[in-house]
């Protein structure tokens, strides 16, 4: 299993951004990641125990999944992982801390593992994949912060 941690600082407070990223209407308007997310049974934001489902964009939709949320305290934290082995996915699991800089900025902390299957293609190809999923994380996180930057007051 690889494991990456990316800290990144983005251009609102904690609550703005986690309102951002949570929010599954909204988080389609700037995700360069996914094509379609939500939440199974309806709702525009998850909760403990809630199901979600993530297709990507373009070549990636191959790579979609259905998570759970195992930790959800807005403003703070949130956390999920795969609800069985998607794909080529044996598990996949990421949890996001977020905390206020002050000055409408906050410090977001996200930490996935990633494990492929099967076992012997995820010992040798798990570090690479991890390395892929990282880039593709950084550039959807620079995307919400761009976002994050454009919004207008009462945007929140």
């Amino acid at each position: 299993m690889a494991q990456r941690r990316i800290v990144l600082t983005m251009p609102a407070s904690a609550a703005v951004a986690f309102e951002a990223f949570h929010n599954h209407e909204k988080r389609l308007i700037w995700d360069t990641l996914l094509s379609v997310a939500y939440v199974e049974g309806g709702g525009t934001h998850p909760h403990v125990g809630a199901i979600t489902t993530n297709l990507g964009r373009g070549w990636k939709k191959l790579l979609g999944m259905r998570t759970q949320f195992v930790s959800y305290d807005p403003p703070r934290t949130a956390a999920a992982t795969t609800i069985a082995p998607t794909g080529l996915f044996a598990f996949w699991g990421a949890s996001m801390r977020h905390r206020d800089l002050g000055h409408g900025a906050s410090e977001l902390i996200y930490t996935f593992n990633i494990k492929l299957r099967p076992r012997l293609l995820g010992r040798i190809l798990d570090p690479f994949v991890a390395k892929i999923f990282e880039l593709e994380t950084r550039r959807r996180f620079a995307a919400m912060a761009a976002y994050l930057r454009q919004r207008k007051p009462g945007d929140d």
